[in-house]
């Protein structure tokens, strides 16, 4: 009788146990199943901000708006993107930096320098191990002198910029990639 009860005992503790177990194994599986989704979009939004970047790019119509700006030293400083930007539109090049901290010390009203110019060369090239991001070499003619600007997009949309001139200094604009139309950025007076 004693062995029965405790058969009978174990017996009601496994089919209790089995749906707990059913039941686990069902919250795996959906766990699984949602990271294999989140990825999956991951992918297809990676891939979608390739085929954009690609475009741009090829198109010459993009703006890099800076979230840093630094320079051969390796000196940062966190800006203000709308204010802070290289803006190619075909042949047509716009260079900006500012600070609205010192808004009333800049050429352009926004505490630094607005210039417009023409591109006499634009040459890319693809880079990066799988060839796959964007390596672009720009001569500008502005009001204000000539400049060399190197650009370097990645696939994901991330890009650096670094203008020089004449002179020693160079400046450094890190930011992101975007579309021309859409862009909320907010323009100087030019010099």
């Amino acid at each position: 009788m004693k062995k029965l009860g405790i058969i009978l005992i174990s017996v009601i503790t496994a089919i209790q146990a089995y749906p707990q177990e059913e039941q686990s194994v069902d919250r795996k599986t959906a766990r699984q199943l949602e990271r294999e989704q989140r990825k999956h979009l991951e992918e297809i939004n990676a891939e979608a901000t390739a085929q954009l970047v690609d475009s741009l790019v090829n198109n010459r119509n993009f703006i890099i708006k800076a979230n840093y700006l630094g320079d051969q030293t390796g000196m940062r400083i966190i800006v203000d993107e709308k204010i802070n930007f290289i803006m190619v539109d075909s042949t047509d090049i716009t260079i900006q930096y500012g600070s609205m901290n010192n808004a009333m010390l800049g050429y352009n009203g926004l505490g630094g320098i607005t210039t417009e110019g023409t591109i006499t060369r634009f040459d890319v090239s693809k880079t990066g191990r799988n060839k796959d991001s964007y390596s672009i070499q720009i001569h500008a003619m502005t009001s204000i002198g000539s400049y060399d600007v190197f650009i370097y997009i990645s696939q994901d949309g991330y890009a650096t910029a670094t203008i020089g001139s004449n002179t020693r200094g160079k400046l450094i604009y890190y930011g992101d990639v975007f579309p021309l139309e859409g862009s909320r950025i907010y323009k100087g007076s030019t010099i």
